[in-house]
């Protein structure tokens, strides 16, 4: 009896045809790639939420986003140009694209992280992650909020220890599901601009993986720094090393995936200097 074979990745196979066509240096034809594929996968997911089977949902998504032969004229004579060759509303456009796809992923970031804290709530104990320091204080007014809120805790650092710790995760989550939301209005405004012929555009000319890096990146630096300085700090440790956990996670992802675009600044920086 013939066994049936498992449907293709017809995704994979196009940027693998795309890889191979497209007559460019190899760290700027990997700048393509990755965005290529970044496009793909976020239309492909929009087709499935839709209802699509994944088989129809990358057909979609390949349609919409133009045939490997497309792709391969358009940037012929333009790699990754984030300015060059382009009007100033294209480039205000790529840069509001830009954000509005970090927005959703910081967002959704930020929603993971509460899901950290909640492991941490589990695993540590309510105080890692809502405990305040020593010598903080709270108004009466704040207290009585919280000691009505638990009326079974018996102090008021008690009952803002329970508040802050329960908080670190509902309001968390709450922002992760609205980056969710951010994420998913953007891929159908993304495939809607390809729908009417505005693409393949290349967020940021490929280099949203580096400037993904460096939010994150700082975002991490900042939460560890605003920890061990105790700076604006009036819960557990927990709270901010929760954030820079998953920061420095994002960092590193994007990090690895911005690769191709530092090895493309750097030729460009080395070539420049040849010339001064």
């Amino acid at each position: 009896m013939a066994s049936v074979s498992e449907p293709r990745d017809l995704i994979a196979v196009y940027l693998s045809d795309l890889r191979r066509r497209l007559e460019l240096p190899g760290d700027e034809a990997a700048l393509v790639v990755t965005e290529a594929e970044d496009h793909l996968r976020e239309t492909e997911a929009c087709g499935l939420a839709a209802g699509m089977t994944g088989h129809e949902a990358q057909l979609a998504a390949i349609s919409a986003f133009g045939s490997v032969t497309a792709v391969v004229r358009a940037h012929a004579s333009r790699l990754a140009g984030f300015t060059r060759g382009r009007t100033p509303a294209a480039i205000l456009g790529d840069l509001i694209l830009a954000a509005w796809k970090l927005a959703g992923i910081g967002l959704t970031a930020v929603g993971i992280s509460g899901l950290v804290v909640l492991l941490m709530n589990v695993a540590l104990g309510r105080a890692f992650t809502g405990q305040a320091p020593a010598g903080v204080s709270f108004s009466k007014a704040a207290c009585g909020y919280w000691m009505s809120l638990w009326p079974g805790a018996r102090t008021c650092a008690s009952a803002h220890m329970l508040e802050a710790s329960s908080d670190a995760v509902v309001l968390r989550a709450g922002a992760g599901v609205i980056g969710a939301a951010v994420l998913i209005a953007y891929g159908i405004a993304r495939y809607a601009q390809r729908r009417r012929g505005r693409g393949p555009a290349v967020v940021l000319g490929g280099y949203f993986p580096l400037f993904a890096t460096a939010v994150f990146g700082t975002g991490a630096l900042g939460l560890a720094l605003a920890q061990v300085t105790g700076v604006t700090v009036t819960q557990g440790p927990g709270t901010y090393l929760s954030g820079a956990i998953v920061a420095a996670a994002a960092a590193a992802w994007y990090g690895g995936r911005a690769r191709p675009a530092i090895r493309h600044l750097m030729r460009g920086w080395a070539s420049y200097a040849r010339t001064r």
